[in-house]
């Protein structure tokens, strides 16, 4: 029974990334949008609890219940209740996702790399499909839109870099071509930026710099912004926007505004709501009600400039400056704590490496993106604690080796097993 039970993980594994993936679609509760990721994982943990049953690490979740804990004041004191309240069952139901999947992943195994490379493969195809149809003018798979997109996929430019550096580019090269892939169907920028961070840490961690290499990044760097410079009016005004900056300095600020948007001034609301409530914020999920009600946009001009889309009623760029906003120095103490025990999981060295990357690499981008309460970076958060909680490290010993390379390595036991014993004995 419990063999029959443990065949069901890769499965509810998959179908799990998928949920957690559906970033676009939010259900409507009377004037509240929840994500459909969090009601469909609800159903999700039914089914999960049914084969597998509701025990938790006790570390993970003490970890997990002073979190939660953490954010209650800002709930309680609010600026809008109602709002908050979705808010924090929102971030429930992220660290639901974050114990299953830490669950799950210690379950797998070894199996879990080559399980989250199947999907991250999934969803590049499927993009291709829905650019093709007309569906996406931008490919971004599920996720609301492309840079979004760019950040889900961290850990497959991670781990795809990690085989090529550590087991030759052979065996990363229908991964590469698919990351080449992803940056045309997307065009975004964002994606480029996190691709090269990734490439670059690794680079410098397994491989000697060479001339070659350098030249070859360089060229590789330079025909992906000609390609979005050609196809995304973005890429265009900032390029151009560079050249003419040397005719007049003083422009400076306008190529700051057309690389970040509207970034900044949001980062500045986020601030001054901070300062006006330090210890408990605004109320988590009640930025944008608050910055509506108590600013103007006019106070956040640079210079007397502003992006043409800036408003006072959206979210802060950056995951930090937003949950010190909405839930004070109180909530960023806890969502701290969080980060710093999955950023310090030590357990099964080599198998965590790209993954640990991974998730420096997604906070890296979550200092110029908005929303601590994304459900697949959570699952991040959880595959990467349940690798460190595999007390058997030998299991994950060729995890990260390419499943052409294990068989290889099976091929030739076997017809070493051959040579050694007789076919009766065998």
């Amino acid at each position: 029974m419990i063999k029959k039970k443990s065949n069901h993980v890769p499965l509810l594994f998959l179908m799990g990334m998928l949920i957690v993936s559906i970033d676009i679609i939010n259900v409507d509760l009377g004037g509240i949008k929840l994500k459909l990721a969090y009601v469909g994982f609800s159903g999700y943990l039914v089914v999960f609890s049914y084969f597998y049953g509701l025990s938790l690490n006790r570390r993970n979740s003490i970890v997990a219940i002073v979190f939660l804990i953490s954010f209650l004041p800002s709930l309680i004191f609010s600026t809008n209740l109602k709002i908050s309240i979705a808010f924090y069952a929102g971030t429930f139901m992220c660290i639901v996702i974050m114990l299953t999947f830490a669950k799950m992943t210690e379950k797998i195994g070894e199996g879990v790399i080559d399980l989250a490379m199947k999907f991250y493969r999934f969803t590049v195809l499927l993009t291709a499909v829905l650019v093709l149809f007309r569906v996406h003018e931008r490919g971004h798979f599920l996720f609301y839109e492309a840079s979004y997109y760019a950040i889900a996929l961290i850990p497959y430019y991670c781990i795809t870099f990690y085989r090529m550096f550590v087991f030759g580019i052979k065996f990363a090269r229908i991964d590469l071509i698919l990351i080449f892939f992803a940056i045309i169907l997307s065009q975004s920028v964002s994606m480029v930026l996190w691709i090269f961070l990734s490439f670059f840490l690794l680079y410098l961690k397994y491989s000697r710099i060479r001339f070659f290499h350098v030249a070859s990044v360089f060229f590789v760097s330079f025909m992906l912004i000609y390609i979005l410079y050609l196809y995304n009016i973005r890429v265009k005004n900032i390029v151009d926007a560079l050249v003419h900056v040397f005719d007049d300095p003083s422009q400076y600020l306008n190529i700051f505004i057309l690389v970040g948007g509207n970034r900044l001034q949001r980062v500045f609301i986020a601030y001054d709501a901070f300062m006006a409530h330090p210890w408990f914020g605004v109320g988590i999920g009640a930025l944008r009600d608050y910055s509506t009600l108590h600013f103007s946009t006019d106070n956040f001009n640079l210079d007397g400039l502003t992006a043409s889309d800036f408003s006072a009623d959206i979210n802060a760029t950056n995951v930090f400056m937003e949950v010190a906003a909405e839930a004070g120095i109180i909530g960023l103490v806890g969502f701290l704590l969080v980060l710093v025990f999955v950023g310090t999981r030590r357990g099964n060295n080599e198998a965590l490496r790209p993954l640990l990357l991974s998730f420096y690499v997604t906070m890296t981008a979550l200092i110029i993106e908005s929303s601590y309460l994304r459900p697949y970076v959570w699952a991040l958060y959880g595959i990467i604690i349940g690798i460190s909680s595999i007390r058997d490290g030998g299991n994950l010993k060729h995890a990260l080796m390419p499943r052409s390379l294990k068989e290889n390595i099976d091929d030739e036991h076997e017809s070493r097993a051959s040579h050694l014993f007789p076919a009766d004995v065998r």
